[in-house]
């Protein structure tokens, strides 16, 4: 891509970065993801709730020109808003990156492919940044979103199979390396009911024999629409990391005394940022760890 185009993308990022700060700052468990209070409306300060100017709604730059504070109240505000902004932006510009490497091989309409295989993924990435979101804030993955992430594995299935594209982040040449231990369906729709089913029922079992203790039925879900959206054998990674990272964070918190052991730490964050991990860096971890083993 051109730089030209990346700043495009970035800045674009930007833009649904601070709308989904709006939405998420907004929601709230009782009315749902899609309540139109959420869409409407001038965005005010959380605090003193005074309307906001235009130069204090700039994604990402307004928040470094008051240093972090409202320009009325002083009250410190969330960084939230320039984490999400910035994650955003990166993902409008990276997505395509990733997927141009993936396809440019594979087939003949390979802009097109890229371009609607972007526009799918970045989609996806969004409403997964919402959840990761949400759920760190209010400790449930709304079932709408869910539910959102489902048709988006869905138009991602039909798309990779009516290009004819291997449809697995890992890549062909990575798989055909490994082909031994991650052996895979001829027909990449089977590939994406295994991972949709492994994800779903592991998890269910977690949910099932803890009794809700280790996760909630929304993580449930998630990991199911996920293993549709990844497929076999992506959704493997996708779950380990999530429990890593999980693990990793919870102690980090708790030595830090922002948590005890007791308290309850949402996992769909783990979850949402493993996806992402696959996502971006799958065949290069998963080279160099069978390159560590000697496999």
């Amino acid at each position: 891509m051109s730089t030209y185009l990346e700043i495009g993308l970035f800045l674009l990022g930007l833009a649904f970065g601070s709308f989904l700060n709006v939405v998420t700052l907004r929601y709230s468990p009782e009315e749902g993801f899609y309540h139109k209070k959420h869409y409407s409306g001038r965005s005010r300060c959380l605090y003193c709730q005074r309307n906001l100017s235009w130069y204090e709604m700039i994604p990402l730059f307004s928040y470094l020109f008051l240093k972090g504070k409202c320009h009325s109240c002083q009250s410190k505000l969330t960084v939230q808003y320039p984490l999400v902004e910035l994650v955003s932006g990166l993902i409008f510009v990276f997505v395509p990156i990733i997927l141009r490497g993936l396809f440019l091989s594979l087939s003949p309409n390979v802009l097109v492919l890229i371009a609607t295989s972007s526009i799918i993924w970045i989609t996806a990435f969004m409403f997964m940044l919402a959840m990761l979101v949400i759920d760190w804030r209010h400790y449930v993955i709304p079932n709408s979103v869910s539910l959102t992430l489902f048709i988006v594995a869905l138009i991602w299935i039909v798309v990779g199979q009516y290009n004819g594209a291997f449809s697995s982040i890992y890549g062909s040449s990575f798989l055909k390396q490994f082909a031994a231990i991650f052996p895979q369906f001829s027909f990449q729709i089977l590939n994406h009911l295994t991972g949709a089913l492994l994800g779903l029922l592991f998890f269910l079992a977690i949910f099932v024999f803890s009794k809700g203790r280790a996760m909630g039925m929304g993580d449930v879900k998630l990991m199911g629409v996920l293993g549709l959206l990844f497929g076999w054998p992506d959704i493997l990674v996708v779950m380990l990391l999530s429990f890593i990272i999980g693990a990793l964070t919870s102690v980090f918190l708790m030595l830090r005394g922002k948590k005890k052991i007791t308290d309850k730490i949402p996992f769909g964050p783990f979850i949402v940022i493993s996806a992402a991990i696959v996502f971006f860096f799958g065949a290069g971890l998963m080279s160099a760890y069978f390159g560590i083993i000697g496999a």
